[in-house]
C-alpha cells in the first residue's frame, strides 16, 4: 500500500519535471539562437561605420563590448583593406587562433559587414554552447528540489490519510476476519461508525460474525450430541459397545506392557422379551434404565459397564489379582439384577422381576484381544444359560469347541432337508386293555453323513435357533401325511399320525398354510392326523393361540397337549382352548411304582380328563406294574418302551404284522393275550 501511495505521488511529479524540462529546454533554445542573432546583428552594426571610417580604435571597443556578451567567447574583425591586421578578442582559456568550424563548447557565426552594397569586411563570433546547459542544469536542481519538497509533504499527508481513513480500517477489518476464520466467539462484535464503504463492510462483517458465533455455537452443541449418540447409548446412558471397545483396547495394551490380568463379563437379562410382551416395550425400556444402575452401583469407579445391544450388557473389571474376584463381581451384579424393579415410568405402574446369565473371561488366558474375550464370555453366558439361567460362569476351552461343534451342525442342517438326510421314525400308541394299535407319533431323525443318526434332542434347539426349524416342521408335516397316505392305500391301518409342532412353529402364519397344503396334496382324512404342542406354547398369548387352535380344529385336525402336568398347567386355559388330547409326562408315569403322589397327581390328571371329555396318553410306560396302574386307573391309551420304541418305516410295519399276528392267534384261541 506504501509503495503505491509513494509511486502514485512520485511517478507524476517526476513526469511533470521531465515535461517542465523540456518545455524549458526547448524555450531557452529559442531564446538563446535569437540571443546570438541579436549579437550578430549588433556587432554588424556596431562596427560598419568605424569600418566605413578606417576608425581603428572603435573597432576595438565594439570587439571588447561583443565579448562583454556572456555567450560569446571570442569575436574576430576581419577588413577587406589591403594589409589591415585582424582585431581579435578571446576570453580567458580560449587559445588565440580558433578554427571556424563548430565544435563540442564553441559554436562559430561569421556575418559580412557591408554598407551601401559593398562588404567592408566580417565579423566572426565563436559562442559558448554549454551556456544554456548551466541555466538548464540550475533550473532542473532548483525543479527536483520543489518536487522532492512537494512529494515529501504530499507522502506525509497522504499517509495520514491512508493511516486513519485506510489502514487502520483495514487492520480492524483484518481483526474481524481473523475472528471469522479462528474463533468466532473469541471477540466481541466491533462498533463501526463510518458510513463509507469500509464501514459498510466493517458493519457486513459484523453480522456475518454474529451469525456464524450462532451457528458454531448450534455447531457445537450438535456435535456433542453426536459425540453422546456416537460413544453412549442414548436409553442408558452407558458407553456403548464402541466407546467400550476403546477402552479395553486400551486396557489390553496397559495389561500386556505390566503383564496385567483383567476379566470381561458378558450379562444377558433372563426372560426379558416376556417383560416386553406382557408389559410393553415401555416397561422393558424402565427395566434396562434401572439395571443399568444397579450394574454401575455395585461396580467400582475404574470398572466400566457398558450397554452393547438390547437386555446384553458388557462389563470390563480392572486391576484383577485372583479370578476368584470375578465370581464375587459377578455374584453382586445376579444379586442386583435379581432384586424387584419398581416400573414407575412404565405404561403399566407395576413391579417386574428378572434374572440375569453371566458368562465370564479373563485376559489373557481366554484370549488376547478383544473379539475373542467377548466371544468366550458369550459362550460361557450361554452355557450358564443351559446350565439353568440366574448363574455364571466362566469360559473353558471345551465350552467353545463345543460351539464350534453346534455352529458346524447348524451349517450341515440347512442342507440336511434338501440333501434327504431327515427320516421319520413312529412310536406306537396302543389301546391300553386290548393292546390294539391306535395310532402313532412320528419322530424326527437325522442321518447325519459322518455323525451317524442323531436324535431331535441334537439339533431340534439349533434349528430353532438358526431359523430352519419352520423348514424341518414343515417337511415333518408333509411327510407323516404322505406316508398316511400310501398306507391306507395299501390297507395298513395305524389309526391316528400324531405330529410334534414346536413353539415357534405355533405361533407362526406357516403352521396352518401348512396344514391345508398337506391335507390337500395328500388326500388324508384330517380326523387321522393330530399336532402336538406343550401347554407352555398356550400360556404365552392365550387369545393368539385361541385363534390358532380355532383354525386348527376347523380344519378337522386333533390338537393333544404334550407333557402336560410340568408346566404352567392351568384349568381357565384348558377351559377355554378345549384340546383333544392330553398327554400325561412320563416324569410321572417314572414314579408310579415308588411316589405316591405321582400316583395321585396321575388319577387326578386322568379324571379332569375324563370330566372334560378329553383323551388321555400316558407317556414313557416301560414296566408292566405302570402299565397295570394305568390300565386300573382308566387311562385309556399308552405309549412307551414296554410297548415299542421309536421304530422306523419298516421296523414299524413289522411291528404291526407281529401284532396282527398276535391277535388273530389271540382270536382263535390258541394264544392268551
Amino acid at each position: 500500500m506504501l509503495l503505491v501511495v509513494f509511486l502514485g505521488v512520485v511517478l507524476p511529479a517526476l513526469v511533470m519535471v521531465t515535461i517542465e524540462q523540456r518545455i524549458s529546454e526547448q524555450s531557452q533554445q529559442t531564446m538563446l539562437e535569437q540571443g546570438k542573432a541579436d549579437v550578430m546583428a549588433i556587432g554588424v552594426a556596431s562596427i560598419v561605420e568605424p569600418m566605413w571610417v578606417i576608425d581603428t580604435l572603435a573597432l576595438r571597443e565594439a570587439a571588447d563590448k561583443l565579448l562583454a556578451n556572456p555567450q560569446v567567447m571570442a569575436v574576430r574583425i576581419s577588413e577587406n583593406r589591403p594589409h589591415a591586421p585582424p582585431i581579435m578578442r578571446n576570453r580567458p582559456g580560449v587559445h588565440g587562433e580558433l578554427a571556424e568550424e563548430n565544435s563540442a563548447t564553441l559554436e562559430h557565426r561569421r556575418k559580412p559587414v557591408m554598407r551601401g552594397g559593398e562588404t567592408l569586411g566580417n565579423l566572426q563570433v565563436w559562442f559558448d554552447t554549454t551556456y544554456g546547459k548551466s541555466l538548464l542544469a540550475q533550473r532542473r536542481n532548483q525543479m527536483t528540489l520543489l518536487v522532492v519538497v512537494q512529494v515529501a509533504l504530499s507522502m506525509v499527508v497522504l499517509l495520514m490519510v491512508l493511516v486513519s481513513r485506510v489502514l487502520n480500517p483495514i487492520e480492524r477489518l483484518k481483526d474481524q476476519a481473523t475472528a471469522l476464520a479462528l474463533d468466532v466467539g473469541s471477540k466481541p462484535t466491533m462498533a463501526w461508525r463510518r458510513h463509507d464503504e469500509l464501514g459498510q463492510l466493517g458493519r457486513h462483517l459484523g453480522r456475518v460474525q454474529s451469525q456464524l458465533a450462532a451457528l458454531f455455537g448450534e455447531l457445537e452443541q450438535k456435535n456433542q450430541q453426536l459425540q453422546a449418540l456416537a460413544l453412549y447409548d442414548q436409553l442408558t446412558g452407558l458407553p456403548n459397545r464402541s466407546l467400550f471397545h476403546d477402552l479395553v483396547q486400551r486396557e489390553l495394551l496397559l495389561a500386556r506392557r505390566h503383564q496385567q490380568r483383567f476379566g470381561l463379563l458378558f450379562i444377558d437379562l433372563d426372560r426379558f422379551k416376556a417383560v416386553n410382551d406382557t408389559m410393553g416395550h415401555g416397561a422393558g425400556d424402565a427395566v434396562l434404565v434401572q439395571v443399568s444402575q444397579r450394574l454401575r452401583a455395585v461396580l467400582r469407579d475404574v470398572d466400566v459397564v457398558c450397554r452393547q445391544s438390547g437386555d446384553e450388557f458388557l462389563v470390563m473389571v480392572r486391576d484383577l489379582d485372583q479370578w476368584e474376584r470375578l465370581g464375587e463381581v459377578a455374584e453382586r451384579l445376579l444379586r442386583a439384577v435379581e432384586a424387584p424393579l419398581q416400573l414407575v415410568g412404565a405404561p403399566v405402574h407395576a413391579p417386574a422381576q428378572v434374572s440375569a446369565s453371566i458368562g465370564i473371561a479373563v485376559f489373557p488366558e481366554d484370549a488376547d484381544d478383544f473379539e475373542t474375550l467377548v466371544k468366550h464370555a458369550d459362550i460361557a453366558m450361554y452355557q450358564a444359560k443351559a446350565l439353568g439361567r440366574a448363574r455364571y460362569g466362566f469360559f473353558h476351552a471345551e465350552l467353545n469347541q463345543r460351539l464350534q461343534a453346534n455352529l458346524e451342525l447348524e451349517r450341515a442342517l440347512g442342507a440336511a432337508i434338501t440333501n434327504h438326510e431327515l427320516v421319520l421314525h413312529y412310536q406306537p400308541q396302543v389301546d391300553a386293555r386290548s393292546g390294539r394299535l391306535i395310532g402313532v407319533e412320528a419322530l424326527v431323525r437325522w442321518q447325519h453323513p459322518t455323525r451317524g443318526l442323531l436324535y431331535p434332542g441334537a439339533f431340534i434347539g439349533i434349528a430353532e435357533e438358526c431359523g430352519k426349524i419352520a423348514d424341518m416342521g414343515a417337511w415333518i408335516l408333509a411327510a407323516a401325511c404322505e406316508q398316511m397316505t400310501q398306507w391306507a392305500q395299501r390297507g395298513v391301518d395305524v389309526g391316528r399320525m400324531s405330529v410334534n409342532v414346536s413353539a415357534l412353529e405355533f405361533r407362526g402364519h406357516r403352521l396352518l398354510e401348512n396344514l391345508q397344503s398337506v391335507l390337500r396334496h395328500s388326500g388324508l382324512d384330517p380326523s387321522r392326523l393330530e399336532i402336538e404342542i406343550t401347554e407352555s406354547v398356550l400360556m404365552t398369548d392365550t387369545d393368539a393361540s385361541q385363534h390358532i387352535i380355532d383354525r386348527v380344529r376347523g380344519l378337522g385336525v386333533g390338537i393333544a397337549i404334550d407333557d402336560f402336568g410340568t408346566g404352567y398347567s392351568s384349568l381357565a386355559y384348558l377351559k377355554r382352548l378345549r384340546p383333544t388330547q392330553l398327554k400325561v409326562d412320563q416324569s410321572f408315569v417314572r414314579d408310579l411304582e415308588q411316589d405316591a403322589d405321582s400316583r395321585a397327581i396321575v388319577k387326578g390328571l386322568l379324571g379332569l380328563a375324563s370330566a372334560l371329555g378329553l383323551s388321555v396318553v400316558a407317556e414313557g410306560v416301560e414296566t408292566l406294574m405302570q402299565r397295570q396302574f394305568l390300565t386300573e386307573a382308566g387311562c385309556p391309551i399308552l405309549q412307551g418302551y414296554l410297548i415299542a420304541r421309536p421304530l422306523p418305516l419298516a421296523a414299524l410295519e413289522a411291528w404291526i404284522a407281529s401284532q396282527t399276528s398276535a391277535s388273530a392267534i389271540t382270536a382263535t384261541g390258541t394264544m392268551e393275550p
